[in-house]
């Protein structure tokens, strides 16, 4: 598909086993006179990434999931979209396994546009069967504006620590291919020693991270480590405290090092926006400067942000017949985020037209959350919250346990992204809808 460039000889990917050469990467036999969809359940592990790899090689369509999904949610998947490769899983009715990977027993055929490369869920492990549909372009489009930004080259060891079904760590793997460049593949936590062991045997050079990064990165004492190859600092995933963006973006001036606030959708494969490295401290409270041959403008009486660009995904699917659909977007995205923008050309998002938070990078649509919760407790609730925690408010204190269970169970969020209180009285309006400008100052 064109991800590669005539360097790809001398990528490597790095684990705490082994190193891998490029030739090990492309082990995954998917053979078809057609064009097929393949199911990826995510971890990074070497034989994903390659399975990943792979696929994007051999012009099939490419689903990623997490591989902690919730199990009903996944059957629901598999049943819809009918997969014909599921890599992730030794098992599943109607799948014989088959050299690392199932087979779909019955044939079934299935329509899918030549340009489709990949799916991506467009709230992660969160209840949806709808997704984003990328194409190879948006793909190739995005890796390249992130390495011109970035000035990744061949030399390039990037640390691949977010998940691959997660738009920003599928980003970080196609900007480095395309590049030429080297991946240091890890499930390891910023937290845990061995990761920083990796991070300098390895002599990593850039790190990625969400808002949660930071904070874990700030806890253990980042700014005081002895990094001499680590040079790229790169944010997305949600807005950053301005107290972080301070002490990083003074660190990276005081190192000789480069630290990057991003912005971007899924919809976009994904970024949209960065922050130059020197402009940081100056303009931290927006999202940047549209990325190289991307456009961002402001529409209509709420002050919509539109971006356009040849990363703009081709569609959403809901359904395997969706996956025939060529490109419906024109390269242009609304994204649904109000914005203004100032003297400079830099844009601020001043709030969001639809209820969406990020927790840890994991876009959450607060009204899909209340709806499933009524479903299943049949009670007054509501729920609002920011970017690093969803609140859930309810009239009923003998359902706290069983609510904090069902979130658990269909969102896998830790503990401390979420938080459920007990009101009287949901705050409302006079015609009975919740208001949740009140309903946020009763939680803070």
């Amino acid at each position: 598909m064109g991800l590669l460039n005539r360097d790809f000889n001398q990528i490597k990917v790095y684990t705490k086993e082994k190193c891998y050469n490029y030739d090990e990467l492309t082990i995954f036999n998917f053979e078809s006179s057609n064009k097929e969809l393949i199911l990826i359940l995510c971890e990074n592990k070497i034989n994903i990434l390659s399975a990943y790899i792979s696929s994007l090689q051999t012009c099939h369509a490419v689903m990623l999931l997490s591989r902690d999904i919730n199990q009903e949610l996944l059957n629901s998947i598999i049943n819809n979209y009918k997969p014909y490769w599921i890599v992730g899983l030794e098992q599943y009715e109607g799948y014989r396994y088959e050299e690392n990977k199932l087979i779909r027993k019955v044939e079934f055929k299935t329509v899918i546009h030549p340009n489709l490369a990949v799916l991506l869920s467009t709230s992660g492990t969160t209840g949806s069967q709808k997704f984003v549909r990328l194409s190879y372009e948006n793909l190739r489009s995005n890796a390249q504006s992130i390495i011109e930004y970035l000035e990744i080259n061949k030399h390039e060891r990037a640390v691949m620590n977010l998940p691959l079904s997660y738009s920003y760590g599928m980003s970080i793997v196609n900007s480095h291919l395309l590049a030429g460049a080297s991946i240091l593949l890890t499930d390891m936590s910023v937290m845990e020693k061995p990761f920083w062991e990796f991070v300098k045997e390895h002599q990593a050079t850039s790190l990625a991270g969400v808002p949660f990064t930071y904070q874990m990165l700030h806890r253990i004492g980042f700014t005081k480590m002895e990094l001499p190859h680590l040079k790229i600092l790169t944010q997305a995933g949600g807005r950053l405290n301005e107290t972080l963006v301070k002490i990083f973006g003074e660190y990276a001036q005081q190192h000789n090092k480069r630290f990057y606030l991003m912005y971007g959708q899924t919809e976009a494969a994904p970024r949209i926006s960065y922050i130059p490295s020197e402009r940081v401290l100056d303009k931290s409270g927006t999202i940047g400067i549209a990325i190289p041959r991307g456009h961002l403008s402001i529409d209509g009486e709420l002050n919509e942000l539109v971006y356009k660009g040849a990363n703009v995904m081709m569609g959403y699917a809901e359904n395997i017949a969706d996956l025939a659909k060529g490109d419906e977007m024109q390269g242009i995205l609304r994204t649904g985020d109000t914005a203004i923008v100032d003297d400079d050309g830099y844009f601020t998002i001043t709030g969001r037209i639809k209820r969406f938070i990020k927790l840890f990078g994991l876009r959450i649509n607060l009204d899909d959350v209340e709806k499933k919760l009524e479903e299943q407790f049949h009670m007054p609730l509501a729920c609002t919250g920011s970017d690093d925690k969803l609140i859930i408010a309810i009239e009923k204190e003998d359902a706290v346990d069983q609510i904090k269970e069902t979130i658990e169970h269909l969102y896998k969020l830790h503990k401390t992204a979420y938080k459920v209180i007990v009101t009287d009285e949901i705050p409302r309006f006079a015609n009975g809808k919740t208001n949740y400008t009140a309903l946020k100052e009763l939680c803070l």
